[in-house]
């Protein structure tokens, strides 16, 4: 049960042989330092159990100055002696750089409730909140504020978090930027990031922080509940008992931890694998604690004991603080060498060893001094699952939570995962901050997220969750459209596909079929955009206009979601936000709208059926700026449109188009496509920017399509103008963004 490896070995041998007077064995008996010394001005203090701490604390708004603890060194002088401790007021950082705008007031230090004003030059665009707010966490309110001129970079402006300078203010493809902070600052985050194809930055976005400063439970909660959910969930959309997901639970047991803050780690860990257990699947576990030296509580090769949540609980709870002989050391390494070691027996036995994603939450105050650097053992974690530059990241999550109140922020930050939009470090104010956190994490719609698939599937219905079939059969024949899922309650779908008299029993919704039979829904209402009018602009000899031309068919009973029926993201809301990795009070729907529909030519797909009861994906791409003259000039070809005057009647700006062989040729849509979505997907996430409408050419027969000729355009009515009516129909079901 003790750790085995020739490196750990090496680093336990070395520690037992130190001498007493060696520098990294600094505790001594209470009774050799003065107590005089230690009481902290504006605050109080404590003793720690072990009776070798001090421990500081001070009213709200303001930190323990010069440390927030001091040790009984052997010379017989508390850590810091010199300094006498003093609760000093909480600052955020200041603004170093800010580019394309100005901010006010300036002023040589913030301190809580001081506000930031941000305002762009003439020529850009701002980006996040107008103001922000220094808060009592020594944080400033809100995401970082960016000024956008939008001068043809590949990528976005990554902006410049306050506390930071940046150097490179060039965005194109491979073009690096790298960030420092001031003085007395730490980052987390990314000290380097590059500008990758997909037009994202590699990396997260850093942040400079004080030692005093941390991460509300709130917050924590929010982040990596929702984060950790949706690696779970786009790892295993199914729950597959056995697992496709092994998560790491390691706790550092280390005497700078101390007893106190070890057992809340394992009550933390409990709470964690509790929470999990509700999710619908089954996660393999193996459960570290280290000083010195690792134990073992639960290993991936007892698969007897490893997927049982209540069993994992219960091994955590038999394991023991005085187990660890010697807590001298922190041995980060070794028990990251662990996790390595599990996961290389665990690839000689599992032929699908690869497609399993890997969680690792450390809780650790980062104070190695002994093994070496855990950085290391990351990157030999990392090859091992093959994740290289840009290829495999989502296989791999290392979540890094501060334990304690005397933290190492850059070894957090080293270990802890770096991934675009997303965060992987806390640190909390103190371990019962982080207790409460695990405690309010929501994990009851984890496996309701929108715009996820199987696309790795061969049935259809996995693939395409979202997609549904209507059929409206009329006493004058059959009429078929496509549609799809956007809550429990309503589908969304095209307008033209109904008639005004329609009645509701001529519809029938066809989703998530079975293998053995078709399942079709009752409708309840159908609802047509109010300014959808196909007479409404015969003044302007547009003999049948399509503008709006979106419908929500609500269903008699409500959808239970599952493997094969689930709902696609719609831009503007709480759902794609996550999506996206967009969150925050400050993301808006023109956020939304520029990171999806930002270029001349935007990839997008639709889904169509080849034959019966086959679908089938296309790829398209959105023309935009100049690319959109081209759909303009084919529109005006058509022979319904000769007597137009303006075709930007017909083509209003709530369109959007695909189709045309110039860059690419795009496969055109078919009959049957009418009300079917139009597609963004973002990493394994699926966003619908439109509903198919209309076309200039059809050449389709049947479910077969000819060469696509050269004037064929595709039309499809944009969600996000008709959002704001979607939102008065759905007014409960979706969170939305203004």
């Amino acid at each position: 049960m003790v750790c085995i490896s020739l490196q750990c070995q090496e680093a336990s041998r070395r520690w037992k042989s130190l001498s007493p007077l060696d520098p990294v064995s600094i505790a001594a008996p209470i009774d050799e330092c003065n107590l005089d010394k230690v009481a902290i001005f504006g605050g109080t203090y404590k003793i720690s159990e072990d009776g070798e701490k001090v421990e500081y604390s001070c009213p709200k708004g303001k930190y323990p100055f010069p440390s927030a603890t001091r040790e009984c060194e052997r010379n017989g002088q508390w850590t810091n002696e010199k300094q006498k401790a003093i609760c000093r007021a909480v600052q955020c950082p200041k603004p170093d750089m800010f580019e394309g705008g100005e901010y006010t007031p300036h002023k040589p230090k913030y301190f809580v409730g001081d506000d930031l004003y941000f305002e762009c030059w003439g020529g850009y665009t701002r980006f996040g909140p107008e103001n922000r707010t220094c808060q009592e966490s020594g944080k400033w309110s809100g995401e970082t504020t960016i000024c956008d001129d939008d001068q043809g970079g590949h990528c976005p402006s990554p902006g410049i978090p306050i506390g930071a300078s940046k150097v490179g203010t060039s965005y194109r493809i491979e073009d690096k930027v790298s960030y420092d902070c001031q003085n007395g600052l730490r980052m987390f985050g990314s000290k380097t990031r590059e500008c990758k194809k997909n037009k994202r930055w590699s990396g997260s976005e850093p942040s400079c922080r004080n030692s005093y400063t941390f991460d509300s439970p709130e917050e924590v909660a929010e982040v990596f509940g929702s984060s950790l959910a949706e690696t779970i969930e786009s790892s295993d959309p199914d729950r597959v008992e056995g697992g496709l997901v092994n998560i790491f639970i390691i706790i550092d047991a280390s005497k700078s931890v101390g007893v106190k803050n070890f057992k809340t780690a394992k009550d933390i860990a409990e709470t964690f694998i509790e929470k999990v257990s509700s999710f619908d699947f089954t996660p393999r576990y193996s459960v570290i604690t280290y000083a010195s030296q690792i134990k073992r509580i639960v290993t991936l090769s007892e698969s007897e004991i490893n997927t049982e949540a209540e069993k994992v609980i219960e091994a955590i709870q038999n394991f023991k603080y005085s187990e660890h002989d010697n807590k001298q050391g922190t041995n980060t390494r070794c028990a990251l060498q662990e996790v390595y070691n599990q996961l290389s027996l665990d690839n000689l036995r599992n032929e699908k060893f690869l497609e399993h994603s890997n969680i690792i939450i450390l809780m650790t105050d980062g104070k190695h001094n002994v093994g070496g650097d855990p950085s290391v053992e990351v990157n030999k974690i990392r090859e091992l699952l093959d994740i290289r530059k840009d290829h495999r990241e989502d296989k791999l999550d290392i979540y890094v939570f501060s334990l304690g109140d005397d933290i190492s922020q850059d070894e957090l930050n080293d270990i802890a995962s770096k991934k675009d939009r997303e965060k992987h470090v806390f640190q909390m104010e103190n371990v019962d901050a982080l207790k409460k956190a695990f405690e309010i994490i929501d994990e009851t719609s984890a496996f309701e997220m929108c715009g996820l698939s199987r696309d790795h599937s061969e049935k259809d219905n996995e693939k395409y969750p979202w997609i549904v079939k209507l059929t409206i059969t009329r006493p004058e024949g059959v009429e078929k459209c496509k549609g799809s899922i956007v809550t429990k309650n309503f589908i969304l779908t095209a307008a033209h596909c109904f008639h005004l008299d329609d009645q509701v029993h001529y519809v029938s919704v066809e989703l998530g079929p079975s293998d053995r039979a078709k399942v079709t829904w009752k409708v309840q209402n159908i609802h047509r955009h109010p300014k959808y009018d196909p007479n409404g602009k015969k003044d302007k000899n547009v003999l049948k206009s399509f503008e709006y031309d979106l419908a929500l068919v609500e269903l008699s009973q409500k959808i239970e979601f599952s493997p094969t029926v689930r709902p696609i993201c719609l831009p503007c809301t709480s759902g794609a936000s996550w999506a996206l990795k967009q969150r925050g009070k400050a993301v808006s729907c023109k956020d939304h709208e520029n990171f999806l529909l930002s270029g001349n030519l935007v990839k997008a797909l639709f889904i169509t059926e080849e034959s019966k009861d086959t679908l089938e994906q296309m790829n398209v791409q959105i023309k935009q700026g100049n690319w959109r003259y081209g759909c303009l000039k084919d529109a005006e070809k058509m022979e319904d449109f000769k007597d137009v005057v303006d075709i930007k009647d017909v083509v209003t700006d709530n369109f959007l188009c695909t189709g045309g062989v110039d860059p690419e040729v795009d496969p055109q849509t078919c009959k049957g496509d009418s009300g079917g979505p139009l597609i963004i997907q973002y990493n394994k996430r699926y966003i619908q920017v439109g509903v198919i409408s209309w076309g200039t050419v059809n050449s389709c027969k049947g479910y077969k399509r000819e060469q696509v000729p050269t004037a064929s355009r595709d039309f499809h009515a944009g969600v996000i103008p008709g959002l704001a009516w979607i939102e008065e129909i759905i007014k409960d079901e979706l969170i939305y963004l203004k």
